[in-house]
């Protein structure tokens, strides 16, 4: 009998484990930049590391508080754009959640889920979706991630990539650097 617990609870806890965002993409190895600076947002909610070369970005308001950060050394084909904001508003990760992120990126960024998960990041409750569309004469992909920090509280996580060039590459680079992300009190 007490065999039978243990093997029950083992498939309960195997079974309700939600994907990480590196296996949903098949990365393997993490990546690390050398020569990295920590960026601190506005309101203090967030640190995360970036390469020095990079240009970074701030922005807030009362209810988010963002970090936009890009190679501009490289050509936008070659490179991708990472948001990491903080929101004030509350989540409820259903399906009128999922419906209402696929017809808000139909509508303003003019691209098609192509799949999406809902997964466990830090410890926290999240949902991602990889978008694709064309934009100008490119080809663009939309990595957005939400996570759940507290009750009325969440993190967005976006990686913008131009091209078709390095796709898979590109979005595992922007996972470890938002991988890399610490949450403050």
């Amino acid at each position: 009998m007490h065999k039978l617990i243990i093997i029950f609870l083992a498939i309960t806890i195997l079974s309700c484990k939600k994907n990480d965002l590196k296996k949903d993409f098949n990365c393997g190895t993490s990546l690390t930049y050398s020569d990295t600076k920590v960026v601190q947002d506005v309101m203090k909610k967030f640190t995360i590391k970036f390469p020095k070369n990079w240009d970074t970005k701030l922005y807030y308001d009362e209810f988010q508080s963002e970090i936009y950060s890009a190679d501009t050394s490289k050509s936008l084909t070659q490179t991708y754009i990472l948001d990491v904001s903080w929101h004030q508003g509350e989540l409820t990760f259903d399906k009128a959640f999922v419906q209402a992120v696929k017809d808000t990126l139909a509508i303003k960024e003019k691209v098609s889920v192509v799949k999406s998960n809902f997964i466990r990041f830090k410890e926290k409750s999240g949902y991602w979706s990889l978008s694709k569309g064309k934009t100008g004469k490119y080809t663009y992909h939309f990595l957005q991630v939400y996570i759940k920090t507290h009750v009325d509280e969440y993190f967005t996580f976006t990686t913008k990539i131009y091209g078709d060039d390095r796709v898979e590459e590109r979005l595992c680079e922007s996972i470890a650097l938002v991988d890399g992300i610490e949450f403050l009190k």
